[in-house]
């Protein structure tokens, strides 16, 4: 067992220091998923070469061939170039990417001849790759209301082309919209009653693929995000008093000859961090029952503003047969469905003086 113990502890030391000992002829510090450019490899007065260039490990393991490169002159050049035996410069330019976080080596091996000799040799690129730092604060919530606006973006300070990134929201898997750049606009899926009640994945990306990045705290956040789309609340305002679990049946008076209390304004109200948004409700299938036998004819509708107005259509005959100077106690029930809801139902009671 101690023998086992010594050859590990001999083979990660040879390992680590073979990691130490490598010739380093530049560090390159670069996030994730970020295109970096290689300083170019020039060798002069070369005659021949052949090279490779390979993706390492922090332990100099191979993790696989570098393939985004070229060369001056290029390969179909190089022999025009080098005619009558005389040596031309040599130039390698090598463009990158790396997907995970840590310490990397790109290495660069040489067999070359040239007006003087031969050159066998590996060169060394250390790359330190860490997160991307998101280069302004968030502006996304987990839920909003429908009819609000948002927009944010999820640019980062190292994915320095704009182009690269690109976003895509989806509906259970299905994508809704897509579009490029890291700006995302939210207003069209914030005002589409489809996605009332839904929750939407929107996903950032950088070179078309999704990514983790640190924020203002250091924190590391997936470029992904979830949002749900909430109804504002229905609000109401009447004449009439609402009829509550807890209504003690105190009289309520009106005057159904003004035609204010014949008018039930409603209208969907939602509280944000900024203020508020405001829905004007679309009422269909809406009626009206009431207990007092004939006094109302039905309900026409109306819009103002940011309100919905259901108005009570009043039977003059009925309501000239309640005695100048009486009283009669009337509940109504108010049914009717929006864009948000159905068969929502309401129930109002007063007292009818004459």
């Amino acid at each position: 067992m101690k023998q086992v113990l010594f050859f590990l502890s001999i083979l990660f030391v040879s390992t680590f220091s073979l990691a130490q000992k490598v010739e380093v002829r530049d560090t390159i510090n670069v996030a994730a998923f970020q295109n970096f450019d290689v300083s170019p490899f020039v060798l002069g007065n070369i005659l021949r070469i052949d090279y490779s260039i390979d993706l390492l490990d922090a332990n100099l393991q191979k993790i696989r061939e570098c393939k985004s490169f070229y060369q001056k002159p290029k390969r179909e050049d190089f022999a025009k170039a080098t005619a009558g035996g005389r040596g031309t410069t040599f130039i390698l330019f090598i463009k990158e990417s790396i997907e995970l976080t840590g310490t990397f080596y790109l290495r660069v091996t040489v067999k070359a001849t040239g007006e003087t000799g031969g050159l066998n040799k590996e060169f060394y690129y250390l790359v330190n790759v860490n997160y991307p730092t998101i280069a302004s604060a968030l502006n996304i919530r987990p839920d909003y209301f429908y009819g609000e606006q948002g927009t944010f973006s999820f640019a980062t300070v190292e994915f320095g082309d704009i182009n690269a990134y690109s976003f895509k929201i989806e509906d259970g898997g299905r994508t809704i919209i897509s579009g490029s750049g890291p700006i995302v606009n939210l207003d069209t899926v914030l005002n589409n009653t489809e996605f009332v009640g839904k929750q939407l994945t929107i996903t950032g990306m950088y070179n078309g693929k999704d990514f983790t990045f640190k924020n203002s705290k250091n924190e590391l956040l997936k470029s992904v995000w979830q949002i749900t789309i909430n109804r504002p609340n229905l609000t109401e305002f009447a004449g009439w008093k609402t009829v509550t679990k807890d209504d003690k049946g105190e009289e309520f008076y009106i005057s159904i000859d003004n035609p204010k209390d014949r008018e039930f304004l409603f209208t969907y109200i939602g509280n944000t961090p900024t203020g508020f948004v405001v829905v004007k409700p679309k009422f269909r299938n809406y009626r009206v029952t009431c207990d007092f036998e004939g006094l109302i004819n039905g309900l026409t509708t109306y819009e103002a503003g940011s309100f919905g107005y259901l108005v009570l259509q009043i039977n003059d005959d009925v309501y000239s047969g309640i005695p100048v100077g009486q009283s009669q106690d009337v509940k109504i029930t108010l049914t009717f469905s929006t864009q948000f809801e159905n068969n929502v139902k309401k129930e109002f009671r007063a007292t009818i003086i004459r």
